[in-house]
């Protein structure tokens, strides 16, 4: 009846060794990881380092650009609205003066 109670010794020892083996592997890791990112662990940063701030550079008037295209293309956009808004309007008005009812 109480078998399975035999294996809960094991179940236990099992779980601890896998937490022991995640935090052992961290530990280990640790050093690495420091060495990778610099001693403050900014992994990243670019003003840590300086090889990147032609990219940096780069990167700003990349997006600088498509950021003005973006709004070009916006206004373009609401020109075309509004051209085909008058257009629309204009043949509303055209129908209503030959004396037809409105334009679906």
């Amino acid at each position: 009846m109480f078998h399975h109670l035999l294996f809960l010794p094991f179940v236990i020892l099992h779980f601890a060794a896998v937490v022991l083996l995640i935090m052992g592997a961290a530990i280990l890791l640790r050093p690495l990881a420091r060495r990778r990112c610099g001693m403050g662990g900014a992994c990243g940063s670019a003003d840590r380092n300086p090889e990147n701030s032609a990219f940096e550079d780069y990167r700003r008037a990349t997006i600088a650009r498509i950021e003005n295209e973006a709004e070009e293309f916006r206004s373009y956009l609401e020109k075309l609205r509004r051209a085909a808004d008058a257009s629309a309007f204009q043949a509303f008005l055209q129908s209503r003066k030959n004396g037809g009812s409105s334009v679906s």
